[in-house]
């Protein structure tokens, strides 16, 4: 039996909660972060329009849009929509993979309803109930579904029909494969391997030759192919992070990511590790 993996995916998920909480935010630039210093963690898009973009330093996006609305943010609020957004996926199936705050998959193969059916129910039942849109993919597999719903945001409602994979992955710039960053995709654009099909084309020797051990999944990647399996298990969300404010503004990006990444990587799991205890007593 083909899979039939669907990816949900929300849109500017955190600024989005923010308008559905408050009507008189909706239509408006705004934004989640560090109010006056900090980064921005979610913009709507409203203020995308202006350049505003995540992550980027709060003191740049106010001058990019000089009426953006800054949020603190809430995040148990935010914790409490995506309970309620997964929760209309568990209706119509228990195999569903949170992979983190705003984004999952959940598998309806074998089910009686047509899945495409299913997931414009789960859309519509989210966007009518918590007011907030969300984009979706649906494939064979988990690359493909992802693809096809983050290719068109926001809003997204795109379905891949098996066998299709590799014919809607090849026109792609090679950015979209699991595991091309930025470094790797300069390096794979210089050998001539800009798009998703010239990768597909190319021997795995010489493929090896710029990516070692990674060629292998990555040509399989090219060509639609996506054994990974669902893992119904909801682990803990990695999206939450610390913030740090300082006295005054870094104008170094690049040292300031690097500090942030650095904060998040030794908080995150003490943090999770004590939140049932912190709420006990809270």
């Amino acid at each position: 039996m083909a899979r039939v993996i669907v990816h949900l995916d929300a849109d500017a998920f955190f600024a989005a909660v923010e308008q559905a909480a408050d009507p008189k935010l909706r239509g408006k630039a705004i934004a989640v972060g560090g109010e006056r210093r900090g980064i921005i963690a979610s913009a709507s898009y409203e203020a995308r329009k202006f350049g505003v973009y995540t992550p980027m330093p709060t003191s740049r996006a106010r001058k990019l849009c000089p009426k953006l609305i800054v949020l603190a943010g809430d995040f148990e609020r935010y914790e409490q929509f995506s309970n309620w957004m997964f929760g209309y996926c568990y209706d119509f199936t228990p195999d569903v993979e949170q992979t983190s705050i705003d984004e999952g998959y959940f598998d309806l193969s074998g089910v009686r309803k047509r899945p495409a059916e299913i997931a414009l129910i789960i859309r519509e039942a989210i966007g009518q109930k918590l007011k907030i849109s969300v984009s979706e993919g649906i494939a064979s597999n988990k690359l493909v579904s992802a693809v096809a719903s983050k290719l068109t945001k926001p809003a997204a409602f795109n379905e891949v029909p098996p066998g299709g994979e590799a014919a809607f992955l090849h026109p792609l710039p090679n950015k979209w494969l699991p595991g091309i960053g930025p470094k790797t995709s300069v390096r794979l654009n210089a050998a001539g391997l800009a798009e998703i099909r010239q990768i597909a084309a190319t021997p795995l020797e010489m493929l090896e030759l710029l990516l070692g051990n990674q060629a292998a999944s990555v040509r399989r990647f090219a060509h639609g192919i996506d054994e990974r399996p669902l893992i119904p298990v909801r682990e803990p969300q990695k999206s939450f992070s610390q913030q740090e404010t300082f006295a005054s503004d870094l104008a170094d990006v690049p040292v300031m990511m690097v500090m942030v990444a650095a904060v998040c990587l030794v908080t995150l799991p003490l943090t999770w590790a004590l939140r049932p205890a912190l709420r006990a007593i809270a």
